[in-house]
């Protein structure tokens, strides 16, 4: 019986071991966790504000030129909505011959 009272308490103890590792362990990957994350998002925000800052300057920015030059701004709106017009215009036409060429019935060539 001392053999069995001997294995049983090497196993407890080697049990007790085992939960007292796995409990550290499990700490130490919750703190480093943590520690990521609180990094990762102090990482984030900074580039959010550099972002909003960048994008603050930018529209500063256009909204002085826009001021400096009106004309030149409008002949650039003006490009650019002709442009799309004429992008949109060319994709209808596209669209149309597609359709047209969809429409028309495939005959075989006759065999003669």
């Amino acid at each position: 019986m001392t053999n069995t009272t001997t294995t049983t308490n090497a196993a407890k103890d080697v049990a007790n071991d085992i939960t007292n590792d796995v409990a550290e362990t499990s700490g130490t990957l919750a703190e480093k966790a943590s520690a990521t994350y609180a990094s990762a998002k102090d990482s984030v925000s900074d580039a959010a504000a550099k972002s909003r800052d960048a994008v603050s300057s930018a529209a500063k920015s256009t909204a002085e030129t826009v001021k400096a030059h009106p004309g030149a701004t409008a002949a650039i709106v003006a490009g650019a909505a002709a442009a799309i017009a004429g992008a949109a215009f060319g994709a209808s036409k596209l669209m149309e011959k597609k359709r047209e060429a969809d429409a028309t019935p495939k005959v075989p060539p006759s065999a003669t």
